[in-house]
């Protein structure tokens, strides 16, 4: 499983630091490459790039190229779920299998596009601390929205990326393409991990996404929200290894 490095993708509004503890959880059983997405934790926004999840996946296979790292598992949350069905659509020949948490397939609905647009509007009216103020309520599950050590990623992750960062993320969630059909000729390993009380993205449409794959392995995280990684680390990291030990089976044959 070493063989195959591990890329993980953090969520919106999130950093990197969303992964220290499926890292912690996972120890050994993996070699992980973290990165922040442009406009997060301490990159840059991309200034000249159109906001896409293309744009965001060309940065990666930059930065691979930097490690000198050929081929990787790509798993991402969320929006990092997006760049990483952008990657793995674009650079096949990288792609060694996919990591699916707390994501979609499916483009924003007319709705939702509209409602990023006004999340936008308010950024740029009050800071971006408006946007960690937005999300949380839908972040996690009931049983856990007072828990002021999860609440400070969102948080935190927000203030970081700043207005110019948090924008550009939502105009490229906003432009991105429905990939479902992709999804379903993906002749590899996916993982889909999911929490049975996801506010944002119903647990039922993680189900047919999985169902929709050639080789699925799905797990549901019983009472955990949006940000499994943070809610459950641990179900994420057991998941994470069988992607990799199916990655490592799926090379051999």
């Amino acid at each position: 499983m070493k063989d195959i490095p591990l890329l993980l993708i953090h969520g919106y509004p999130f950093d990197h630091t969303l992964w220290f503890a499926t890292i912690a959880s996972l120890g050994s059983k993996a070699k992980v490459i973290v990165p922040d997405l442009p406009g997060f934790g301490k990159e840059p926004p991309l200034r000249e790039a159109k906001p896409s999840m293309e744009a965001y996946a060309d940065f990666l296979a930059r930065a691979l190229d930097d490690q000198k790292t050929e081929k990787v598992a790509v798993a991402g949350m969320s929006m990092g779920g997006y760049v990483a069905l952008a990657f793995a659509e674009k650079f096949p020949q990288r792609t060694a299998c996919l990591g699916l948490i707390s994501t979609q397939a499916a483009p924003d609905s007319p709705d939702a596009k509209q409602a990023r647009v006004e999340i936008i509007e308010k950024i740029r009216a009050k800071g971006p601390g408006i946007a960690a103020e937005t999300i949380l309520p839908k972040m996690f599950s009931d049983a856990r929205p007072a828990n002021p050590d999860l609440q400070n990623y969102p948080t935190e992750g927000a203030q970081k990326a700043g207005a110019d960062g948090l924008s550009w993320a939502l105009r490229a969630m906003a432009a991105r393409p429905d990939r479902t059909e992709f999804l379903h000729s993906f002749n590899h390993p996916v993982l889909v991990v999911h929490g049975s009380e996801d506010k944002i993205i119903p647990f039922t449409k993680a189900r047919a996404m999985a169902e929709n794959c050639l080789k699925p392995i799905f797990i549901e995280v019983p009472g955990a929200g949006h940000a499994t990684p943070l809610e459950n680390p641990d179900a994420v990291a057991n998941g994470l290894v069988r992607l990799l030990a199916a990655c490592a089976e799926s090379a051999n044959q």
